[in-house]
């Protein structure tokens, strides 16, 4: 699959990198990690938290935590090089939902293909209901998830931990 946020290789590279800390600093934060529906979950962008240097949001629902997760990827570094517009949600990095993630970036159609900070979007049809980050495979090549959609969370945990599978989308 070709790239959909224009980088080059070593740079998408960089970029799942920095995605998957963000996720990880999130379960390795997951006490101080709440879930919240409300404005607050837009905390980690409005605030400009950043995971590498240990900054996590307190508030996220599970689209927000994603977006949170790309948005330290593709824009905190800051540098030309990387991706500043909002590929993500589309809402100019100030909100979005799983709606709107599902109309984004670009469906990854085999299993074998996913890569670390590509998206699962799960439920039943229309917007979707449920979104996690992928963060790596088990020894086995099981894709790995960090989901953020209850308290307490965000979990790491495979990939179809949901059997309502959706689609798996790509914004790097």
């Amino acid at each position: 699959m070709a790239s959909v946020s224009g980088l080059s290789l070593p740079h998408r590279i960089e970029v799942r990198d920095r995605a998957v800390h963000a996720a990880m600093l999130g379960v390795k934060n997951a006490a101080s990690v709440h879930y919240t529906q409300g404005p607050q979950r837009w905390e980690g962008i409005a605030k400009k938290l950043n995971a590498r240097m240990g900054q996590y949001p307190n508030y996220a629902d599970c689209s927000a935590f994603v977006t949170w997760c790309l948005w330290n990827g593709l824009v905190v570094p800051k540098f030309p090089k990387f991706v500043t517009r909002d590929i993500v949600n589309g809402a100019n990095w100030t909100g979005g939902y799983t709606g709107t993630l599902l109309a984004h970036g670009k469906e990854v159609h085999h299993l074998s293909s996913v890569q670390r900070a590509d998206v699962v979007i799960y439920g039943n049809g229309g917007t979707g209901e449920h979104t996690a980050i992928i963060v790596g495979r088990r020894a086995d090549g099981h894709p790995m998830v960090v989901s953020h959609g209850s308290e307490p969370a965000p979990f790491f945990c495979a990939y179809d931990y949901r059997k309502d599978i959706m689609c798996i989308r790509r914004y790097v």
